[in-house]
């Protein structure tokens, strides 16, 4: 299985709006795509933008939580990005997503920005950080 098929599985079975295939191809393929891929345990996917980054999606297939998977591929994420000359990583999560927020912070991560009900049900909380 290559990378992009590898994504688009773990995107149908860690979220409940998964990205298609073409989502995925389009995010991760092209000169600006940063993906940090652990065949079968999971992903980070981003897009570079001049001296900042986003991170996108970040996902552990479910038998390979609580293994420290998601720092691994943060960690990886990041590298990669100040690799291609990023100096900044942006990221947007729901302000319920505890497990979560507790990795980007445990990253270096800070809040940066609230919005207000963007989920519906939820805020989305926008976090930044610098990457040396």
């Amino acid at each position: 299985m290559n990378n992009i098929d590898f994504i688009a599985y773990a995107e149908s079975v860690c979220f409940t709006r998964p990205w298609t295939s073409d989502e995925v191809r389009s995010a991760v393929c092209g000169e600006y795509g940063v993906a940090a891929v652990e065949p079968d345990v999971g992903y980070a996917v981003g897009r570079l933008s001049f001296d900042e980054a986003e991170l996108y999606r970040i996902a552990v297939l479910p038998e390979k939580r609580r293994c420290g998977a998601g720092g691994r591929l943060l960690d990886s994420f990041m590298v990669l990005c100040r690799e291609r000359g990023a100096e900044k990583i942006f990221l947007e999560v729901r302000s319920k997503n505890t497990p979560a927020i507790k990795l980007y912070e445990s990253r270096g991560f800070t809040l940066i920005s609230v919005r207000k009900g963007y989920y519906g049900d939820d805020d989305a909380l926008v976090y930044m950080c610098g990457v040396q």
